[in-house]
């Protein structure tokens, strides 16, 4: 009763701070979702983006304290990123999870939105299999009864950073991923994936005069 209580008060600070900034309340990954993506990656130990309503759903092993801004903190771990806002705010949390990983701090992870521009607006996405819904996901709104399903306005997406230091032992995680959510959209992951983006980019600014 007690936990229950102070999942409906922080729901209500949440609407009130939302409210006064003319937002609405926050949309949340289904559990299909969230156990798809632990099953790939084995377990979910840190989720940076978490709240008290989205822990409730992801029940992460860890999550940041209330202080801590996480774009500017180290993570640890196979992480969940699951980003609200608009594709600004969701480029500045896909761009910090691939600084994460590309360094090493993260083994692998499963980045969740639905701010699907940013298969335009960050190219980057495409250096690691991208899964893009057949149709828009519904997501999950918290209310004081529970959780209500949503469709959102924009598309979804999912993107997946396999472990670096896979050995020949290892589940092959691609595939895993690729397994686990064919179902829900189409697997993309081309033959230069993992490559730096910005070498092509390289070449067309060399190049594209001479198109």
């Amino acid at each position: 009763m007690g936990a229950k209580k102070a999942l409906e008060r922080s729901q209500k600070n949440l609407a009130d701070k939302l409210k006064a900034k003319g937002l609405k309340l926050p949309l949340y990954p289904t559990p299909q979702l969230i156990e798809r993506a632990r099953e790939v990656m084995g377990s979910i130990d840190f989720d940076p983006t978490s709240d008290p309503v989205q822990q409730v759903l992801v029940d992460a092993t860890a999550v940041p304290s209330i202080e801590v801004n996480c774009l500017k903190e180290h993570w640890h771990g196979n992480v969940w990123v699951s980003p609200k806002g608009a594709v600004r705010d969701c480029r500045l949390w896909l761009n910090k999870t691939i600084n994460e990983y590309r360094n090493g701090y993260i083994n692998s992870f499963v980045f969740f939105c639905s701010a699907s521009e940013l298969l335009r607006a960050a190219p980057v996405i495409w250096d690691y299999p991208v899964c893009i819904p057949f149709k828009r996901v519904k997501q999950l709104r918290a209310t004081s009864t529970g959780f209500e399903s949503v469709s959102p306005s924009t598309w979804n997406l999912l993107v997946y950073g396999p472990p670096l230091d896979q050995t020949l032992n290892d589940i092959d995680k691609v595939t895993l991923f690729y397994n686990k959510f064919r179902d829900v959209g189409r697997v993309i992951y081309n033959e230069y994936a993992g490559d730096n983006w910005a070498n092509d980019l390289e070449h067309f600014e060399e190049c594209k005069g001479k198109l």
